[in-house]
């Protein structure tokens, strides 16, 4: 399957009828492809962060060149069911939000290629995007952290633990 046919397999299991003459479409586009391919869906489009995000000049070309099956989701590519997966977890946490998912790319961009500390890639985001208020940034952030985060065992371990003392002290509050 080529890069243009799985990238419209995602769309159409997320349910996005591209425009490309709509602003907002492609920005939801470039990220949402971006998240994917952070994610772990194997797409070849090489991305650079651009003031609004990460961007791919060849996946722009692509839906530029190819338009009507873009916006129809015409192609005869299906995902396997870890692709499916993805694109339904990032559907249902950044609903097709152009703002969520330019906040959530760019975090991503500086934490995963540029290899920015958690505290400094959410301090860069606030700075380059400061047009947006803060509390949409740290949605944004936070929901590309749930994305694209998958703990190591000794994390889980880790949690568990303590979340469970934290549900021991809560029943303990609740006694007294």
């Amino acid at each position: 399957m080529n890069d243009r046919s799985k990238v419209i397999a995602c769309f159409r299991e997320a349910g996005f009828r591209m425009d490309k003459d709509r602003f907002e479409h492609r920005l939801v586009a470039q990220k949402f492809v971006y998240l994917l391919k952070l994610k772990g869906v194997a797409f070849g489009y090489p991305f650079h962060l651009y003031v609004r995000g990460p961007y791919s000049p060849l996946l722009a070309r692509e839906y530029y060149q190819h338009a009507d099956e873009f916006s129809r989701c015409e192609t005869e590519s299906t995902l396997s069911p870890t692709e499916a997966e993805h694109v339904a977890e990032l559907t249902a946490l950044f609903d097709k939000s152009p703002s969520l998912l330019e906040i959530g790319a760019t975090y991503g961009y500086l934490a995963y290629e540029m290899h920015q500390p958690p505290q400094q890639a959410y301090r860069t985001v606030r700075r380059m995007k400061s047009f947006y208020p803060s509390e949409q940034i740290v949605r944004g952030v936070n929901r590309a952290k749930q994305f694209l985060f998958v703990p190591t065992e000794e994390e889980k371990a880790a949690l568990d633990a303590e979340l469970g003392e934290w549900q021991r002290a809560g029943i303990r509050s609740m006694r007294h």
